[in-house]
């Protein structure tokens, strides 16, 4: 029995949000996006602020994330006159790259399913 799609909104869209799991998930966009704003601005606290994140709860999700992979995600120097700061460990920039290409090529393959099923049919 085929279905008349006429009526369909020409606006149609999906969401996707691809997490990371072990036992528990621990990687998603929120830490993808955090990280790269610490990679951006040299500091975990501007990154949380940026993002309207509390520097603890930050530090909650880095911590499981690292608990869960067994390697640090940031390198962190404490304060002194001008601050301290944060990097990305090389472990940790080797599993970001590898998720923001692993999202990329999910989403375009996505992007050629969902036409598939919903643009190219009506």
């Amino acid at each position: 029995m085929s279905q008349d799609h006429s009526k369909l909104p020409n606006n149609l869209s999906y969401l996707t949000r691809l997490t990371i799991k072990g036992e528990d998930k621990f990687f998603g966009p929120g830490i993808s996006k955090l990280m790269h704003l610490v990679d951006t601005t040299g500091s975990l606290r501007k990154s949380c602020s940026i993002m309207g994140m509390s520097y603890s709860k930050a530090w909650k999700i880095i911590k499981i994330a690292e608990k869960n992979l067994g390697f640090p995600l940031l390198i962190s120097s404490v304060g002194g006159s001008g601050g301290g700061n944060s990097v990305i460990s090389p472990e940790g920039r080797e599993f970001l790259n590898s998720y923001d290409a692993f999202v990329e090529e999910s989403q375009n393959l996505l992007n050629d399913v969902f036409s598939k099923y919903f643009k190219n049919n009506f």
